[in-house]
């Protein structure tokens, strides 16, 4: 496999663990379990699960989902 692939692998590994946390942080301080929280998104719980391990390649429709019902904005900033 080439390497900058492997990289790229590695940094998208990261960031879906960076921003499942996130959402599993706000989550918790908002109250909701991931049962509470799938039930309002209209998702199964293994999808939130999935999402707040890294599991789960999320798409913007599952930010904006979260940002609507965790009250929460994800934000994209420059590097």
């Amino acid at each position: 496999m080439n390497k900058e692939l492997t990289t790229i692998e590695h940094q998208i590994k990261d960031y879906r663990l960076k921003l499942g946390s996130k959402i599993r942080s706000v989550r918790e301080e908002r109250g909701y379990s991931q049962e509470q929280l799938a039930e309002i998104m209209k998702v199964n719980r293994t999808t939130i699960s999935k999402i707040e391990n890294g599991r789960f390649g999320i798409t913007v429709d599952y930010l904006v989902r979260f940002s609507v019902f965790l009250d929460f904005e994800f934000k994209v900033v420059e590097k």
